[in-house]
């Protein structure tokens, strides 16, 4: 099997890669990052490109049997702070993607939205798939559109393909530097004796789960049966306020956290704890990593990795 990893280089994207290759995949990558992890996967993986080059991106085509479409160029924030740049960075991009996808005979497109963002705020949790999708930033707006287009084009053309709805994932190689992401960036700060930020009370909550859980559902979703559904929500086994995450964390490294709380944020939902029993049922899914132990992971990581 060939795979095209769109977004390969990123924090989710390279650790799948990873296990691809360890899985005997042969892997493509198409990212406008280049590689940052060692050790990298001996393959013929690196191209430096993004979707809107359409040569790059036909040429990655050749030969692939499955596409994973993890590539993004904006989070919750920066989505709304230009809704046009968003949707041509990214929903247009895509769309032209599932058009080169048809041409090529891809056997199946895999899709990572985002479960954190297209429900908006909820009515119930557990949150199924079935409940309606209100997203409240321009970001969980355009997954939920190319969510829509894969439909379309799964209907009127027969492209196979299956749609995953992650909630919070974190681990190594996540970016503690940017504004999302509370487990890595609660590890960062804390160990390095700098204030953290919480937006709000720090009572909303969230059901963080490890990157390798999402790897794990990511290569099912390629490779599994699939019947009549194909939209999964993905997600952690526990649900823990940004209060309670930061407690956690401050026991595993042995420090006190200075905090510092800022207003809430409009696009923030006040819960994401999201149903997966549909992916235990249709793909063998569920969540294996600890909340604590992959918090320990994560820091562990970051101690021999990252400059103090």
């Amino acid at each position: 099997m060939r795979a095209l990893v769109l977004g390969g280089n990123g924090f989710i994207g390279s650790h799948l890669v990873d296990q691809l290759v360890l899985s005997g995949w042969e892997v493509v990558v198409l990212d406008l990052i280049e590689r940052r992890y060692e050790p990298a996967p001996d393959d013929d993986l690196p191209t430096q490109g993004d979707l809107t080059q359409s040569y790059l991106l036909r040429e990655a085509l050749l030969g692939v049997d499955v596409v994973f479409h993890l590539a993004w160029t904006t989070v919750h924030e920066t989505s709304n702070q230009d809704p046009a740049a968003d949707a041509l960075a990214n929903l247009i991009p895509s769309i032209r993607l599932l058009e080169d996808c048809l041409r090529s005979g891809i056997r199946r497109v895999v899709f990572t939205s985002s479960g954190g963002t297209v429900y908006g705020q909820v009515r119930a949790t557990p949150t199924p798939e079935t409940h309606p999708q209100n997203p409240m930033s321009g970001y969980g707006i355009t997954k939920l559109a190319v969510e829509h287009y894969l439909q379309m084009f799964g209907h009127l053309y027969g492209l196979d393909y299956s749609i995953l709805r992650p909630s919070v994932p974190y681990g190594p190689r996540q970016n503690p530097l940017g504004s999302q992401g509370a487990a890595a960036v609660f590890l960062y700060r804390v160990a390095r004796n700098l204030p953290v930020t919480i937006w709000g009370s720090g009572n909303v909550s969230r059901d963080f789960f490890f990157v390798t859980d999402l790897v794990d559902a990511l290569l099912r979703a390629a490779t599994a049966e699939l019947s009549l559904h194909r939209v999964f929500n993905i997600g952690g086994a526990e649900v823990v306020t940004l209060n309670e995450l930061l407690r956690r964390v401050e026991l595993i490294l042995g420090r006190r956290a200075e905090v510092q709380y800022r207003p809430a944020r409009s696009f923030d939902a006040d819960r994401v704890h999201l149903d997966t029993s549909l992916a235990r049922m249709e793909l063998g899914w569920q969540p294996r990593v600890p909340l604590e132990e992959g918090l320990r992971r994560t820091a562990a990581w970051m101690a021999s990795q990252l400059p103090a």
